[in-house]
This record gives C-alpha cells, structure tokens and sequence, in this order.
C-alpha cells in the first residue's frame, strides 16, 4: 500500500513538471510566433494568459486583433472588457482585425463612438460588427463612423431583425475587398434609382442578405470589378424592385430565395462575359417564369445548380416560353434536400431536358442529394 502511495506521487509530481516544461518550451517561442497563435484565440482567454509569467504578462498589449462576436455573460462585464482592452492596449500598435457585438448600453454610451474612433485611427482592415436584437435604434453617428474607416478591405454588418441600419446613397470605401450586409436599407436617389458600391473601387465581393429597399426602384449593383455576388432574400414590401447588375467581371453568382416578397427583376448592362458559376436555391414560391427570366440574364454560365424547389419549372414545357440558350454551359446540376423534398427523377429529367433544349449536347447533368 505504502508502495503504491509513492507510485502515484511520483506520477503526480511528474505530470506537474511535464506541464512546467510544455509551458516553457511555449513561452521559448519567438514573440511574433506567439502573437499569431494568440489572435486565433478568444480575446478574453488571450488576455489571460497575462498570468502565465513575466513573459506573458504584457504580450497581449501588442495584439493586432480583438474578436469576441459570441458572449453568454453580462453585457456590462462585456462592454468593460472591451473598453479596457482598448485603454490599455500598446496604442503603436495597429488594430488590423475588430470583431464585437454592439448592445443596446453599447449604442447608448460613448463606447461604441471611441470603439470606432479607435479602429479608424489604427489602421483597422477587417472590422465584423454584430447587434443584439435589444438594440432597436442604431445612433445617427455610426454610420459615418464605421465608412469613415478608408483602410477597411473587409466589413461585415450584421444587424439584428430589431434594427435596420440605413446606408448612404453611395459608399466612399477605396480600399474594400469584401463586404457582407445583412439587414440594410439603401437611400434612394430623386430618380427613384440607388448605385451605392460604384465608389468601391478594389471590391471583389458582394453579399446582401434580408436588405430593404424602401424608396429604390432600381437597384444598381455597379462595380467593374466585382467577380462574386451573393443576393439572399432582397425584399421591397411595397412593389417588386428591379436589380440591375453592371458588372463585366463578375464569375460567381448566388441568389437565395425563401421568403415570398423576394421576388425580383433582374437585368444587365453587359452579357456577363466571365461568369463561371450561378447557383439559384428557392425556398419560397417563387413562380417559374421569374427564375426564367433570371436565367436569361445569367445564360453565358458554366456550372449552373438549381434547387429543386423550383420544379414548377417542368410545368413550362406545356407553354411556348422559351428556355435561356447557355452557349458555354458546361455542368447542370439540381440540388434535392432530403428528406423533405420529393421531386421525382422524371421531374428532373423533365427540367433538365427543358433547359438544354438550346444549349451545347456535351453538357454534363448532375443530381446533388444533401
């Protein structure tokens, strides 16, 4: 027994000096080394690391990153973490990359305005902000705060069904890469037309999700060099806007459908001369010959997939609307979600041979079970 004892003490002391020297080798690692290992943590679990030892105990000051866009806890416990990160941080170093959440004491105090204020003044690239459904009444000020940020390549704003964050007419952001909106409205012009991302010179990538347009009739999506487009349910409650898209270079294409008032015009100014890839997932009710006339304007496709939701569409081979002739298409696939969807093989025999009544015969068709 007294054997025994000695065993597992030995153990017990040896573990600990096993995890001593883990924690050394790691604290042995140049500092650029470690600070790159730091910003893939949650920021508050890096700041902790302050206690490790002497090593560590300011190491988190010169973070490049503070991202905490999931919390559970107090939203005052948040907000003062966030602010104190910002205070006590090395202010020579930038703040390439802000990812936080936006509460309604959040909104309502100066933080938010000293957040934004301090990301623009440190160079911020990547700035992800999402709000709290509490927050029903987004500040005058943060809309010419957040694109006020000229070194931002990527923005995300994710509003919260409780708030629409209402956008200028055009966007003044030089340097954006990728921008993701998602319960946005757009300002219309006296015309009745809005254009907000010609200004947005380096832009490659689009997304708009759950956006509305109130006053705009017409939607334009001007930026020559655009090549990825993602649409998830563009809704007007008050009549069906137009989309027009003038974008030469544009490769990808995704529209998401699954609400009903989504249902949209949309149109071109060029043939979409190196579009490689559209994907159209309905969810809603979308009637056939909308999806038609979408396909029209995004003919000179290579990979096209379909959600089989749309298989209303094998009810036009009764009608004399003609199909889109895909000179360049290459692959077709339709995409069934299972279990619930229930579209027969002769169903999508029926679409697919439909839409490549006038399209190449070396077309590939796929079916896609997810």
């Amino acid at each position: 027994m007294e054997k025994e004892m000695i065993n597992a003490k030995r153990q017990m002391v040896s573990g600990k000096d096993g995890e001593d020297y883990e924690r050394e080798r790691l604290s042995d690692l140049p500092e650029c080394i470690l600070l790159h290992i730091m910003k893939f943590m949650n920021t508050r679990h890096a700041v902790q690391t302050c206690v490790l030892s002497k090593r560590w105990k300011d190491l988190w000051k010169r973070l490049t990153s503070f991202s905490m866009s999931y919390y559970n806890g107090r939203i005052h416990s948040y907000n003062n973490f966030l602010s104190r990160f910002l205070f006590c941080r090395d202010d020579s170093i930038s703040l390439l990359n802000l990812d936080f959440i936006v509460f309604r004491s959040t909104a309502r105090s100066k933080l938010l305005k000293n957040i934004l204020e301090h990301a623009a003044s440190h160079n911020i690239q990547q700035l992800t902000i999402t709000t709290d459904f509490t927050l029903t009444k987004i500040p005058n000020s943060f809309v010419p705060l957040i694109f006020g940020c000229h070194s931002l390549k990527f923005l995300e704003l994710f509003m919260s069904s409780g708030s629409t964050l209402n956008l200028p007419k055009s966007l003044l952001l030089p340097s954006l890469k990728s921008l993701h909106l998602t319960n946005v409205s757009f300002a219309a012009s006296d015309n009745g037309c809005t254009e907000p991302f010609s200004n947005c010179k380096s832009l490659n990538t689009l997304v708009l999700q759950h956006s509305i347009h109130h006053d705009a009739q017409v939607f334009c999506i001007s930026n020559s060099n655009l090549s990825t487009l993602k649409l998830v349910n563009i809704v007007n409650p008050t009549f069906q806007p137009k989309i027009v898209l003038s974008t030469p270079n544009l490769v990808s294409v995704t529209i998401d459908v699954s609400v009903f008032l989504s249902c949209y015009e949309l149109a071109s100014t060029c043939d979409l001369p190196f579009l490689e890839e559209v994907n159209i997932d309905t969810g809603a009710l979308i009637d056939s010959s909308v999806i038609i006339s979408w396909l029209q304007v995004l003919s000179n496709v290579k990979i096209l997939t379909l959600s089989s939701h749309i298989k209303d569409l094998s009810s036009l081979t009764a009608t004399k609307i003609q199909p889109p002739c895909f000179v360049r298409l290459e692959s077709l696939k339709m995409k069934k979600v299972l279990p619930w969807n229930m579209i027969s093989d002769d169903e999508v025999k029926t679409i697919t041979e439909y839409l490549l009544q006038n399209s190449p015969l070396t077309c590939r068709v796929g079916v896609i079970k997810c």
